[in-house]
This record gives C-alpha cells, structure tokens and sequence, in this order.
C-alpha cells in the first residue's frame, strides 16, 4: 500500500490548486454550450412569440374576407326610445317604416283559492297542457309544497308554479305559463280531483268528442300547381276523376280543389285517407285566408297507416280553409277515399278557478298593416332579412329606422390594423441590428482564439435583435408592406383599389418619412366610417372580392395577406413551428454534450490528481536518495 502524501508537501506546490484550474479550462467547451442553450431558449421564445403575432393577424384577416364579414349588415331602431331592438343582415333594405304597437304578447297566469296550508292531496295524476304540449304529473300524494315541487319537476317545461302563504293557515297555488301567446294558454285535465283539491280548478268534466267534417274536392273548378314540377298536370287525359271508391289522382300530378269555406281552429289537422298502395311520402297542402289575404301551405307528409295527417292549425288557426292541394308524384295511379277536416276537443277538462292573466297576442302594425304573433322577441317573418323584439306599447305610430351598422364593420378594421402593426413592431424589434456593435470571438486583452465565444459576442449581441439579419422574417416584413400598399381590381363601379381610398395608410400627407418606412397602418376612423355607411360592399371587396364569379374569393389585401401568412403558421411544416423545432434539437444536443462532458471531466480530475500524486512520490523518493547519499559520503568523507 502507497504511503499517503500531502498534496504539494514534496513539490512546494499547490497541486490541488493546479487541477482546479486544468479542470475548469478543461470545462470551458461546458459553459459554451450551456451559453448557447440560453440564448437559443431565447430565440425558442421569441419564435413562438412571433406564431403567435402572425396567427392572431391571420384571423383577424380572416374575420374580414368571410362570407358572413358584417361589413353591409345593418341596425334596426325606433324614433322612441325603448319600443324595438333588433338585428338586420345584408339583404334587408334600409329605410323607414311605419310602425305602431297595439298590444304586447303575455302569459297566462291562473290562481288557486284559499286552501288549509296543512291540507292531505290525495294520490293520482293530472295533465298539463300548453299549446301542443302536454305533461302529465303522477303525485303519490301529500301536501301543496309537495305538490308544487313536483309540478316544477315534471312539468316545468310549460309551466311555472309557486305557492304563496295568505297566512299562517291558508295558502295558494299560482301558475303561469313559459311561453307567450293565446296558443300557449294553460288546460287541466284532473281526473283524481288533485289540482281541486288544492283549489286550482273546479269539476272535471268529460272529455267533448272529435269533429269531423268531411270535405268535398270541387273537381269542376280545380286548377294546376306547380306545372314545372307535376308536368302532366296540363294534360286533360291526366285531369283527375272521381269514382264510387273516391278520388282518383293520376300520376305525376298535383291539383288545387276548392272545398266548402271552414274556419280552422285550434289543433284542426286535415286528414287524408287513400286505398292500395301510396308513397311514404305525399306532398299536401291547403290555400287559407283571413280578411282577404290569401296564402298557401304545401308540405312532404309521412304516412301513418293509410293516412296522412297534414297538422294545418300549426301555421293557419283562425284563419279560413279555401282549398287542399293534391298531389302524386309516383308513377301509379293514388286512390284517395276521403278528405276530412278533423277538429280535436280542446284537452282541458278542468277549467281554472280564476284567471289572473289572459294570454294574449302580440298586436302590431307595420305601415298599417295589423300583424299577430305569439311571442315578442325573435320576429323574424314580417319584413325580409330583420329580426327585432318588442318591448312596450305605442301610444302612436313611430318611425322604425332600418340603416347600415358600420360599428361591426369598424371594429373589425381596427382589430385588423391593431394585429399587424404589434406583428411588425415585433417583428422590428427581435430582426434590428446595431450598426456600431463590434461582434468578436476573442477577449480584448487576448489575441489568440479562444475555446469560448467571448462575452463581448453575448454583450454586442444585445445590443441587437435576438433575430438580427433572420431573413425569414425580413422578407415576411417586406411581403406585409407590400400587401397594405398594393393596387387591386376593382369588381364594383364604385368601388375601391387601395387601402388608403377607406382611411387606412402608412400616414397622412406630409408625414414624417421615416416613421411612414416602418409600415404601421394609421386609420382616419371619420372616412372609415363614412365609406362603411356610403359603401360597406365596396369596402368588403377591398378586402375579398369574387373576380370570376366562380363563388370563390381570389384578390384583396385580406386574401393576399392569408397567402403571405400561411408559410409561417402551417401546423407540420411552417417556417416558425420548423425554427423552433430546429432550436429545441440543437439545445437537446448540447444538452447531451454537457453530460458527456461532465463525465469526462470526473475522469479528467481523477487523472490529473493521480498523476499529480506520483510526482510527488517521485519527488519525494528523489529526495530521500539524495539525502541518503549526501549523509553516507559525508561521513565517509569526514572519517578519512
């Protein structure tokens, strides 16, 4: 075993001292490599910083050549204040109406009568019927707040329920409907006596039967429909003919016959009854009318059985039944045994004890036209391309003003513009170069190469953009302001080439030269405004425009800006996701080398140390001969 030795005890060296630093100009390749990491994760982050800058521009950009872009939709308003809001798209035309609100719809609410709070109901179940709907309530019985929790359960669709506490003894049940209108009126059906019971409805009756009217197509005064469609209908040898069985329809035929005069009441359906055999399918309709307005209906109907039930109280109650519409598509002869106007009972046989709130329609008038609907909110069937709610009564006719809404318009430019002027002052930014930096791989105090990439190249590099000279980017800026200061073809008379005709530019005339070189977009929202109100479609076809009308957009700045964007922002292969790509692979490589280093360097040091250990034996053995030789011919000497 080796004598143990003090590190430079025989040499007078610091030895120890000598391999900490062998070892860290050995580890120097280290802090390179971990220096490079640091600044590529820099430039990971500014990348990812500029996906995101080009995306976000490239939806905006999108927003603007949309087919549904709201350059021409258009606002809807009243003369007073609070009577209407609502919402018009492209295709309704601007201008005024007349419009005058008679009555707003409601719901309809009924109330009990003072029952005992403690009061026992007993067990059964009860209907509830709103319009075409209907719930029925099994109650295992119990009390008037068990009851109304299980109404709101079950039935809370169509109605609402609460009960309210007169006094510490008696309570009552209200109830009111979810929807709006006469249709939607509330019926009882209470056969186990449960809603009376709780003082909500009196005696349940017996249910009224159906009525059934038969109705008799006039063959004599039948007229055509839709020839373009039923093109034998013109044909005489294909007219219809009635027989002992009923009415035969030939093929590929469609008639409208008058019928006896009918008022259509509530859940009336027509029902058509054929023998042998007929199509799934049949196409049916009726022409009804009220106060001389004449309309029709025509409807592809399934067959249930061998009938089929056209549901015209949906879309004609109250109204008069003029004629039904026939037809026969198939290629067979369709044997029709009857027609039949069939009106169900109303299905309420309980009638409420008290009636606090009518249901009612709304009541309006649009240029002295009288108008009904059910509801006040969502009307969008009586002036083309509108939808508007109704909010209060008129106590005279006011003006509804129908005009171009340019603030979506507007808002959408200056999101635009607010996205690609922060891209290009990033994008600026992370590519500027210091024209007076120095960059040197060498410290300056040493003239010789160096392992490392002096601090003076990290410090100078600071001094730039961490993208400086990235031509990616550069040729990306100068693609941008080629796009905003382009001249694109007009598909309109009035239309406009360059962004600059709208209010958007690089800066007014007589702008500073430098700051109009940086490409920032400025708006003059005053013209902007003025050109979305005056020309909102020219303004759209700025952006996008259709110039083969092959239905697809081909030119404008929005279009030529998302084909300048797409090399940046594809998923797999575009320029920033392959940048970073190539930076995460170069830090897991250092990253690897770091470790492959740092190993070697475990090895470096122990060798060092060893080799240093036997130089010092050396020297120490070199030492102990000299001294034995100097003290053995010493005396030797001195003994002569």
């Amino acid at each position: 075993m080796p004598a143990y030795t003090m590190p430079g005890l025989m040499t007078g060296q610091n030895t120890n001292d000598i391999v900490k630093k062998l070892v860290e100009l050995e580890r120097r390749p280290i802090t390179r490599w971990e220096t490079e990491n640091v600044y590529a994760k820099a430039q990971i982050e500014v990348w990812g910083e500029l996906k995101n800058h080009t995306t976000n521009l490239q939806t905006k950009t999108r927003a603007l050549v949309s087919f549904t872009a709201p350059f021409a939709t258009k606002a809807v308003s009243s003369s007073e204040e609070g009577v209407i809001t609502g919402e018009a798209s492209r295709s309704a035309k601007s201008g005024n109406r007349a419009l005058e609100i008679l009555e707003l719809a409601s719901k309809h609410q009924i109330s009990g009568q003072e029952v005992d709070t403690d009061v026992k109901l007993p067990a059964g179940s009860f209907t509830i019927y709103s319009g075409h709907l209907k719930e029925t309530v099994n109650f295992s019985g119990g009390s008037l707040s068990e009851l109304a929790n299980q109404v709101k359960n079950a039935a809370g669709s169509i109605a609402e329920v609460s009960l309210v506490k007169i006094d510490k003894n008696s309570s009552i049940l209200t109830v009111t409907a979810v929807k709006t209108g006469k249709k939607f009126a509330l019926q009882f059906s209470d056969p186990n006596a449960i809603l009376k019971t709780a003082g909500l409805v009196g005696e349940n009756l017996e249910q009224a039967s159906v009525t059934k009217q038969i109705l008799t197509p006039n063959l004599v005064e039948k007229k055509p429909h839709e020839v373009s469609k039923f093109k034998k209908s013109e044909d005489p040898n294909e007219a219809p003919v009635s027989t002992e069985e009923g009415l035969v329809l030939k093929a590929d035929t469609a008639f409208v016959f008058p019928v006896p005069g009918n008022e259509i009441l509530e859940r009336a359906y027509l029902s058509i009854e054929v023998l042998g055999e007929s199509p799934q399918i049949l196409e049916l309709g009726v022409v009804f009318e009220k106060d001389g307005a004449s309309r029709s209906k025509f409807l592809p109907i399934n067959k249930k059985d061998s009938k089929y039930e056209l549901p015209i109280s949906d879309f004609a109650t109250n109204k008069n039944l003029v004629s039904v519409i026939l037809s026969n598509a198939s290629t067979t002869e369709l044997k029709i045994k009857s027609i039949e106007l069939v009106t169900p009972p109303k299905p309420g046989t309980a009638e409420p004890v008290k009636v606090l709130a009518e249901a009612k329609d709304l009541k309006f008038k649009i240029d002295g036209v009288e108008i009904t609907r059910e509801s006040n909110d969502g009307i969008s069937d009586v002036l083309d391309g509108i939808s508007f709610n109704v909010h209060k009564v008129t106590t005279a006719p006011v003006t509804l003003d129908i005009k171009v809404d340019h603030n979506k318009g507007l808002t959408l430019i200056k999101e635009w513009v607010s996205a690609y002027n922060e891209l290009m002052k990033f994008s600026k930014e992370v590519t500027s170069v210091e024209k007076n930096g120095k960059i040197s791989d060498k410290k300056a105090s040493d003239d010789s190469k160096s392992l490392d990439i002096s601090k003076d190249f990290w410090d100078n590099k600071t001094k730039s953009g961490i993208l400086a000279g990235e031509n990616s980017i550069i040729r990306l800026i100068a693609s941008l302001k080629t796009v905003t200061n382009s001249y694109y073809p007009s598909t309109r008379e009035n239309g406009f080439r360059v962004l600059t005709d709208i209010g958007v530019s690089t800066g007014a005339v007589g702008s500073n030269w430098e700051k109009i070189q940086d490409g920032l977009l400025q708006i003059d929202e005053e013209k902007l405004v003025a050109v979305l109100a005056d020309n909102p479609d020219g303004v759209r076809d700025l952006f996008a425009s259709d110039t083969n009308n092959d239905a697809k957009m081909e030119e404008g700045v929005g279009i030529r800006m998302i084909e300048t964007l797409r090399p940046y922002n594809q998923y797999a292969s575009g320029i920033t996701t392959s940048k970073i790509k190539l930076l995460e692979e170069s830090v897991a490589g250092n990253n690897k080398k770091i470790k492959e280093h740092e190993s070697h360097l475990l090895s470096y040091e122990a060798k060092l140390k060893q080799r240093f250990l036997y130089m010092e034996q050396g020297v120490g053995k070199n030492k102990s001969v000299g001294n034995y030789l100097q003290n053995n011919l010493f005396n030797k000497s001195g003994g002569e």
